[in-house]
């Protein structure tokens, strides 16, 4: 069925071509979208000639539209040609989406809650598969690469920087680093999509932004509220700023600090490794960044729960989430991390053995066999499609069209001895 479905899909999309899609554009985002891929569209012209002037341009000058995008769509263009053209990869949803699946230039698919499949259609990959291997290789000997990955790493570090400030930064690491005048930066920076793609301009004023915030203007209100100089920030040096830019879209800072270490070590621990690990230390970078305390912080240990042996081990990896998080640059400091500011001070979840032993002496619920509403008949029929379906759940719960209220204190039901809020109620919410 699933094949059946995925054949559909890019049967349907082979037939889309590089014109069609851009059809879809209003006539400002076409020229936005000229103006990021290195192809100024003139205004005065009429969408329908927009459009042909900028199919042209995608399918005559590939390397040079490629080399106007970011490193990571770079690469995915790259992982994508390897699989060969209408090829399905099944990828997970980062924080924010890649330039190409927003042009169309990638073809994508939602529909599956779990997996984001990408692909690319037979016309793009006729297009781009003779030249990718090239424009990473001049991406990465130029020095290209290296200069997002320090201004994504700035950006990262602070959340949001003035845009005089942001340039300033890069002046300097580009004079350290090559020797050269701010013309040279200029032209490299005027190439690059970074400040087009992460240019944040309001009443506040014209910043760049990491593409990892999702809410500027709630950073700058909580920004207000922190005591002290609010224009003062934190001095970081090229290799902190290199290392925090690396690895887009799954960025993760302060991995090489005491902190980070332990960090790393507690989740390898834990059984977390390969993608799986580079996408848990991500998310607890990213929830670092609230400014109070979230379940979510906690919830890559809470979902090893079941692993671990004891109470005293489970309390130590929350305290090793929280150190980490509490050591990390925080966008709502300029960089500064909590401890540094005494301030947005982020605290363990306590559990001691008294807690759990009164928690085991409530009384645990046993889940109801699940009920087959009306309407559900065809789907559900026999104890096989149960099995099924119940595999695709959390684990500790049966596929569930009849569950009983858990308030968040309440024992969770799977039998954790944990409080609902802290085990499978984050899940279930």
């Amino acid at each position: 069925m699933e094949s059946q479905r995925n054949h559909y899909l890019c049967s349907g999309m082979k037939e889309r071509t590089i014109v069609n899609i851009l059809k879809g554009f209003q006539k400002m985002e076409l020229e936005d979208l000229g103006s990021i891929l290195g192809s100024d569209l003139p205004r005065r012209l009429k969408k329908a000639r927009q459009v042909e002037l900028l199919a042209d341009y995608l399918t005559l000058k590939p390397k040079r539209w490629m080399s106007h995008l970011m490193e990571r769509d770079i690469r995915l263009l790259k992982s994508l040609v390897h699989s060969g053209p209408d090829k399905v990869q099944y990828m997970d949803y980062p924080d924010y989406p890649s330039l190409l699946e927003v042009s169309g230039l990638v073809d994508y698919d939602d529909s599956d809650g779990h997996f984001h499949k990408v692909w690319l259609r037979r016309e793009v990959y006729d297009i781009v598969a003779p030249h990718v291997d090239q424009v990473i290789q001049t991406g990465e000997k130029s020095g290209r690469f290296e200069i997002e990955r320090v201004g994504l790493g700035y950006l990262n570090l602070y959340g949001i920087l003035p845009t005089g400030h942001f340039v300033d930064l890069m002046m300097d690491y580009y004079e350290a680093r090559y020797g050269k005048d701010f013309d040279d930066l200029v032209g490299i920076l005027h190439q690059s999509p970074l400040i087009k793609l992460c240019r944040y301009t309001d009443r506040h004023g014209d910043y760049v932004c990491s593409p990892c915030v999702s809410g500027a203007d709630e950073l700058f209100e909580l920004r207000e509220t922190v005591p002290g100089d609010a224009d003062t920030f934190r001095p970081f040096n090229f290799e902190e700023a290199l290392e925090a830019g690396a690895g887009a879209p799954y960025f993760t800072v302060g991995l090489k600090t005491p902190e980070g270490r332990a960090l790393v070590d507690m989740l390898q621990g834990l059984g977390y490794e390969g993608f799986e690990l580079v996408k848990v230390e991500h998310d607890i970078w990213v929830e670092s960044q609230a400014p109070l305390l979230n379940d979510s912080l906690f919830e890559p240990v809470d979902r090893r729960g079941d692993s671990i042996p004891s109470v005293h081990r489970y309390q130590s990896c929350l305290d090793i989430v929280a150190a980490y998080a509490n050591s990390v640059p925080k966008w709502a400091l300029n960089g500064f991390s909590a401890e540094e500011r005494d301030f947005l001070i982020v605290e363990a979840p306590t559990f001691t053995e008294e807690a759990v032993a009164d928690d085991e002496g409530q009384p645990r619920w046993t889940m109801p066999r699940p009920t087959i509403s009306e309407g559900y008949i065809d789907i559900i029929e026999t104890d096989a499609a149960l099995d099924r379906l119940s595999a695709l759940m959390p684990q500790g719960f049966p596929f569930g069209l009849a569950i009983p209220h858990v308030a968040l204190e309440d024992p969770c039901p799977c039998g954790s001895g944990l409080k609902y809020g802290h085990c499978h109620g984050k899940n279930m919410n």
